[in-house]
């Protein structure tokens, strides 16, 4: 009997410990938080995401955050390791406009809209066409006037399969312009094929190309989103100055998430921090510096856009 006793108190204290060591608000975080940003450090979504999570004050969130920049496959192979992780709040990672595309287009099978919980957008800004001062034209009207006239003759710098500047190709064909699209693996690969005349234009978010729009070097002759950029308020959108582009609204979009079957109270937690990081001052010296534009989107928006950026993108594949 005395054994039979000791037994179960035994078990009874080890189900205390368990317990004990179960995420609850008043515990989390306890412990370091790693993020896996599926892209290569300096770039747009790295910049984007620390200076979010530095934005978050040390009395919200006292433990240390480390960065795994994860680089390969157009972001899937990071967001293939993120997705392998527990879902208990410590490891987090990226939902952004190129996982969705490749869902769309069956690059991978990790499903984003079920897959992960968005918590906060980091990062929410137009692409730009860009181009070198050259003799050819120097506004987009002029760009689809020359193009048509001289079928075959430009060249059009893209970033690689799996990413939404890519899809820019797309557009411009369907809309019955011939010209010669080239994929370059990153951004700043396209830029300096315009700037070496080995491309006449590009497509680049902001901060990748605003030294050389500062400069003079590049000029921006069209915006990819639905309205005009904050950033660049006098160029005009694709959709303004040709009605074969009226939908065009492409964006360069980033979402912090965690795996789907986290706990509510940690996706509470971090969306509450991740909210109030973006409306920060901090963050707003780093968005400026970086020339990303201002986050419309809150935490009650995201599914929905998610959905609808999906929805999108099923048009142009």
């Amino acid at each position: 009997m005395k054994k039979f006793i000791s037994l179960l108190l035994a078990a009874v204290m080890l189900l205390s410990l368990v317990g004990c060591g179960s995420t609850s608000t008043g515990e989390y975080p306890d412990g370091d938080i790693e993020i896996i940003i599926p892209y290569k450090v300096g770039g747009t979504t790295d910049l984007a995401v620390r200076g979010v999570l530095d934005a978050i004050p040390d009395d919200v969130l006292s433990v240390d955050i480390t960065v795994t920049n994860t680089v390969g496959g157009s972001g899937l192979i990071g967001t293939e390791e993120f997705m392998q992780a527990d879902a208990d709040g410590y490891t987090l990672g990226l939902l952004n406009c190129d996982l969705v595309l490749n869902y769309v287009t069956g690059a991978t099978e990790i499903n984003p809209m079920e897959d992960m919980i968005a918590l906060g957008c980091v990062e929410q800004d137009p692409y730009f066409l860009l181009a070198a001062q050259n003799d050819k034209f120097s506004t987009f009207a002029e760009f689809i006037s020359y193009a048509e006239a001289n079928p075959g003759e430009l060249v059009v710098g893209v970033t690689g399969v799996g990413t939404i500047p890519n899809l820019l190709g797309t557009i411009l064909t369907t809309a019955g312009l011939d010209v010669l699209v080239v994929p370059y693996d990153s951004a700043p690969d396209a830029i300096a094929a315009v700037l070496a005349g080995e491309s006449d234009i590009c497509i680049s978010a902001m901060a990748s190309a605003a030294g050389n729009l500062e400069s003079g070097d590049l000029i921006a002759i069209a915006a990819t989103s639905s309205a005009r950029s904050e950033t660049l308020p006098d160029v005009p959108t694709m959709a303004e100055v040709d009605d074969r582009f009226a939908d065009v609204n492409l964006l360069s979009w980033i979402m912090i998430a965690v795996p789907a079957g986290t706990d509510d109270e940690i996706v509470d937690f971090w969306k509450s921090a991740i909210a109030d990081a973006v409306a920060s001052d901090d963050y707003a010296e780093t968005r400026e510096s970086f020339y990303f534009e201002s986050i419309t989107l809150t935490a009650d928006d995201l599914d929905d856009f998610v959905n609808e950026q999906a929805d999108y993108y099923r048009t142009l594949t």
